[in-house]
Formats: C-alpha cells, structure tokens, sequence
C-alpha cells in the first residue's frame, strides 16, 4: 500500500511543540471532525519522544484501564497500576521526567467514568501540576470536548495550557497532496476532494484533475459513500440533513427557501445547521455591515461536490459507465470550483494581506449583498482604509478587469462601508497579458493573477513553518 507522508500541518505542529518544551505540565486538548487527522497529527508529533498513545473505545472503564496500563507498559517499558487511569497518570508524574500521554478518544473514557473530569482536575491541582507531564486529551467529538471539557462550567476549565481545534485543510496546504499540479488544477481537485486528509489521500500524487476523478468515480470508491457515512455516523437524522445540503449545493443558499427545498419547517432550520456548522459542512454568512440577510455555505468543499454532482453520478457508476461519470463531473466542475474560489481569497487573506496583493489589514472582512448586488469579498481597517474585492474563476484580459472595477467601484459607493482610502481589486483564476501576479492598474485599482500569485502564497507557509520571511512579490 502506498505510504502518503504527512503533509503540512505546520503551525498546529510547531503548536505541539512548543507545549513540549514548557519546562513544567501540559494539559492540551486536540479534537476536531473524524477522519481530519488528528491521529496522524499526534503521532508525527510523538515520534521520537519519550510518550505513550492510548485509544479508547466503547468498553467498561476497567478494561479501558487495564488497556492504558498495558499500553504504557509496551510503549514505555514501565508498570502502572491497572485500576485506574488517574492513577496511572500519577504515578507516570511522580518519575520526573518529562513525557508524553496521549488520550484519543477521551470521551469514551468519560462515558464508562463520568467522574472522571472531576478526578483529574483534583489531580492536576495536587499532583500533576507540580510534573513535566504532558497530556493530550483528544477526541473526534467535538460537542463533547466544547461543552463538557472547554466549557465554562466544566471541571477542566482553567487548567488547559493549550487547545487545538482541527478543522479540514485550507487550499494552500492541502495543495502537498497533489504537488505535481500547478494551482489552478490543485484548486479544482481541491473542489472534488476538500481539505479533508483521509480524503485526500485518494488522490494523492495525482498528475491531472481527470485522473483525479478517475480514483473516485470507480465502483467501491469510498469517496462516493463516505458523506452519507459521515452523516448516519454522526446524525440522528442523515436523511434530512442531506436534502438540506443538497438544496444548499443546488444554489438554495437562504436559510428558509433551503429549508422548504429540504422540507424542512423554516422555523427549525437552524438547528440542523448548528449541527452542520460544528461539523465543519455548512456555515452561516451574514453581509459585511448588515445585521440580517443570512446565507449558506459549504465550509467543506467534498461535501458541496458530493451533494451537487457525485450523488448523481453514482448510478453510472454503479451500471459500469465510469468515463461518462467522468466527463459529466469534469463538465460540472468549473461552476463548483468557482464558488470555492471565493471562499479561497478570503481564506487566505492573512497570506493576500503580508504579500500585498491585499493591501488592508484584515480587521473586518466578509462578502456583501443587498437588493440584488453582491459584492464577493471586502475587507476593511475602520476609519483607515478598505478593499472591495471580485473574485473571478475565468481568464481575463487586463481590458476585462478595468470594466469589472469599475462595477465594483459603483456598488462599493452603495455599501456604506467605505473609508478613507479605498482599494479595488479582482482576483482572476489567470491574466493573460499581465507580466506578474499582481498588477496595479493605477494607485487605487489592481488585478490579481491567481494561478502565479498562489506558488508565491504556498512558499510564504513554508516560510512561516521554517521562521522565514515573507516572499517578495514583485508588481
């Protein structure tokens, strides 16, 4: 079996690690969505260090105690009592040594214990805290650990040194999956398969976006099954939470007309996309300065191209027609990556910002809608400066851009949200006669090359896992 090496994850690591070098005890809780890398994450971390890696699972707490005790005894050589893990974890303290103790899937443990939060936080204020242990409480269940262990009322509120919520890779990182493309097919791909590492792992090395499709559009692909798994794994009602997504991928993206589309009462709509919003699928977009007038988008790219082509695919699929599958989702696929496309610029703002091609630092920043003019993007600094921002998945010439300003300078004057100094800009998926990735037209309007301007961004995150600078950009 292909061995996938681990792919960035850069300041989540160097995260770890500085919790790692504290000379004295770490309490650090990691949990985010099944199948986002976690487990990977950790272990990557845990290599090399003194440390023991513990998964529980659905069993009485003794078994899930005798479980650590044998664990620790395998992976670091040493007799813990198997009674109890508070205990164990005391005794792992009293060596003085530094080392690692990794829980995942901690709310197991709570489940077959559930003093167990309470018992530990006596612990942390006795015993551990006065050790260099270092623990990790990790979990795939993220309302558990918001709730009942981050908390206000919870008992280990106040004793975490850190906390790591892992959600789906951005583009920019989830790019090292499939580095033989260049960044306007690594953003298509990206589109098909999220950011979401067990999913890009099916795709990983890839040489073009058909073959890509090729991997997933296969009978038996797990990628054609694994957002109804999600949702039967993590829902009560899968069903109606797929209607749901599959009216916001079909373009219902007000929350009622979704809601009526999924057959849904309007009035409890957003309870489902509570849910969806803690599992890192949906999300609820208000306009920049508006109060009302709510909208819904994917958060998780696979999940928006599941809902809006793979689902409708699967009966090719199934009946042997897998090319015609194929040409069907490459033909469809354009109009999906566009709506990621938004996303992506304002995503990435922290890297569009320190290289310039955003010259506003992003204090505000959101899309814009109002009677029938949108606005994709616009971020400001209050009282300084703002940038109105159109982001566009097309080639464009630099002819096409002055005409796309100009639009965006007569709905900006609309919006209210202008400041002092004011900058527009559109950002195409390519130039095709600029000389570089950003090109100012005058002082107050500029074109963004994407397909040379994201290599740039790319090696900016590198820099920032290494301590480095920002690339230069040349305009």
């Amino acid at each position: 079996m292909l061995r996938i090496p681990f792919v960035d994850r850069v300041r989540e690591l160097q995260m770890l690690e500085n919790e790692y070098r504290r000379p004295s005890f770490s309490l650090v809780v990691v949990y985010g969505r099944r199948r986002v890398g976690k487990t990977r994450l950790l272990r990557e971390w845990l290599h090399g260090k003194p440390g023991v890696y513990y998964v529980a699972a659905e069993l009485p707490y003794e078994s899930l105690a005798r479980e650590f005790s044998e664990a620790v005894g395998r992976q670091l050589g040493l007799y813990v009592t198997p009674s109890d893990v508070v205990a164990a974890l005391e005794q792992l303290a009293s060596r003085r040594e530094r080392v690692v103790v990794v829980l995942d899937e901690f709310q197991y443990l709570v489940e077959a214990e559930p003093s167990l939060p309470s018992r530990l936080m006596r612990s942390i204020d006795s015993v551990l805290a006065e050790s260099e242990l270092k623990l990790v409480l990790s979990g795939s269940a993220v309302s558990f650990f918001e709730k009942r262990l981050l908390g206000y009322r919870a008992p280990l509120h106040g004793r975490r040194t850190g906390q790591l919520r892992l959600r789906p890779m951005r583009m920019l990182e989830a790019w090292g999956f499939t580095p033989k493309l260049g960044p306007v097919d690594a953003l298509r791909v990206y589109t098909v398969a999220g950011g979401t590492p067990a999913y890009l792992a099916h795709v990983y090395g890839v040489a073009s976006v058909r073959e890509a499709l090729e991997r997933i559009l296969v009978p038996g692909s797990p990628l054609l099954e694994e957002a109804l798994s999600v949702l039967r794994q993590e829902l009560r009602e899968p069903g109606t939470y797929a209607r749901l997504l599959a009216a916001v991928a079909a373009g219902y993206t007000e929350p009622a007309k979704a809601a009526q589309k999924a057959g849904i009462d309007p009035r409890n709509v957003h309870h489902y996309v509570e849910v969806l919003e803690e599992l890192d699928i949906l999300e609820r977009v208000q306009p920049l300065g508006r109060r009302r007038g709510a909208r819904l988008r994917f958060r998780d790219s696979y999940f928006q191209f599941y809902f809006g082509v793979l689902v409708g695919l699967q009966s090719l699929v199934e009946a042997g027609y897998t090319g015609e599958a194929v040409e069907e989702a490459l033909r469809r696929l354009d109009d999906y990556a566009a709506r990621v496309f938004e996303r992506w610029v304002e995503e990435s703002l922290p890297e569009l910002y320190r290289s310039g091609a955003v010259p506003v630092k992003p204090v505000e920043h959101g899309p814009w809608w109002h009677r029938g003019m949108e606005i994709d993007l616009v971020v400001r600094e209050p009282e300084r400066r703002a940038a109105f921002v159109e982001a566009k998945w097309s080639r464009l010439s630099l002819r096409d851009v002055k005409r796309l300003v100009a639009d965006l300078e007569a709905k900006a004057r609309r919006t209210g949200l202008q400041e002092p100094e004011n900058t527009y800009i559109v950002v195409a998926r390519e130039l095709v006669d600029a000389h570089g990735p950003i090109t100012s037209l005058d002082e107050a309007r500029v074109a963004v090359d994407f397909s040379r301007l994201a290599p740039v961004l790319r090696r900016l995150l590198d820099a920032d896992g290494e301590g480095g600078r920002v690339p230069d950009v040349q305009v």
